[in-house]
């Protein structure tokens, strides 16, 4: 899992940072029989070379169908929250604005990569006064819904929440990217800006020697750390706009 935590910036996990259905402390545990029958005469094949703690490579580069579901956010008292209320310093005289997530589920018929979720954070009304729109109306527009021509902070944020209810599809295109949390945590101490992620593209990564395939293993151009390449998204294309380049479609 690869977290920024600069505000506004966007935060993607492919895989879960542990198993959601191990046991731990504070779930309860069944006390069973040792002699269960499921335990003494069901037999499984086990793959002996398989690995069992190897982790899925990354996603690859590419227009990916996906279906969007609302997350919960973190309001200023780190309450989860469907949606919460912000204003930031710098940002548009620090008027509030209203801010959710979005967590995209990957569609992959050929059972690769499908389910594969991807968040996108920080989702805002804000107008921007540059581009005349807001990440909440242009989301609702990729996912095929209609926008108002004016409308208030909690209008936009209703009607995202109203789109997403119904867990629409988009495209979502993807791009490896790989960020060093010990260089961030360091330049966090010293007061700087955190660095931006580097090696942007599957193909910047270093070539393996299966035909297309790359090593998502990097060291980190400062600190030598071995880093992972995540996917990120890049780009949100309506169904109308864009077809998927892996798994549900042919380029177009």
């Amino acid at each position: 899992m690869t977290t920024t935590t600069a505000f506004g910036d966007p935060t993607y996990s492919d895989t879960p940072a542990h198993d959601a259905t191990a046991p731990d402390s504070s779930t309860p545990t069944q006390s069973i029989d040792p002699n269960d029958p499921r335990l003494t005469s069901e037999v499984l094949t086990d793959n002996a070379a398989a690995d069992a703690y190897a982790t899925p490579p990354p996603l690859p580069d590419g227009k990916w169908r996906a279906k969007a579901k609302q997350v919960d956010i973190k309001d200023d008292k780190k309450q989860l929250q469907r949606y919460a209320v912000f204003s930031r310093p710098g940002i548009e005289n620090n008027k509030p604005f209203f801010a959710t997530n979005i967590e995209f589920s990957i569609i992959d018929h050929s059972g690769a990569h499908d389910g594969v979720k991807l968040t996108e954070y920080w989702i805002k009304t804000l107008v921007d006064g540059r581009k005349g729109t807001s990440q909440s109306d242009t989301m609702v527009r990729k996912l095929g819904g209609k926008t108002l021509p004016s409308s208030t902070d909690k209008q936009r944020i209703d009607l995202l929440l109203a789109t997403l209810a119904t867990e629409p599809e988009l495209i979502v295109e993807t791009a490896w990217s790989a960020e060093c949390q010990t260089c961030q945590e360091s330049a966090k101490k010293r007061g700087d800006k955190a660095p931006r992620p580097f090696l942007a593209g599957m193909h910047r990564f270093p070539s393996t020697r299966a035909p297309g395939m790359h090593d998502p293993i990097v060291p980190c151009p400062v600190c030598k750390a071995q880093l992972r390449a995540q996917p990120r998204i890049v780009g949100f294309y309506s169904l109308a706009e864009s077809k998927a380049t892996h798994g549900t479609g042919t380029a177009r």
